[in-house]
């Protein structure tokens, strides 16, 4: 519960960073320094966010919940392999 609370949360504060550059972007404002390190400061954290949501998906316990559920299917039993007789120490000696 508590991994997908985070998912979440980081999923909306990664798309909220992309739609503050997209905002940023289409302001009919003068390009200047402020603008440019806005748009880098939302692309960075855009992707960290969104890159760190796409690592819990793959590496946590979120990925059973988007892979499904697997059918259980029957393992076949495993035979013991019977035990070899002792071997002689010598060629050629019987074994006692």
């Amino acid at each position: 519960m508590e991994e997908l609370i985070i998912f979440a949360f980081s999923a909306l504060l990664g798309l909220g960073c992309f739609a503050a550059l997209g905002w940023i972007a289409i302001n009919p404002e003068t390009l200047d320094v402020d603008k440019i390190f806005s748009i880098i400061a939302c692309l960075l954290l855009g992707l960290t966010f969104l890159g760190f949501c796409a690592w819990m998906l793959f590496k946590t316990n979120l990925r059973k919940l988007w892979q499904g559920e697997k059918a259980a299917t029957p393992q076949p039993a495993v035979k013991a392999a019977p035990k070899k007789a002792a071997v002689p120490e010598e060629v050629g000696k019987p074994a006692s």
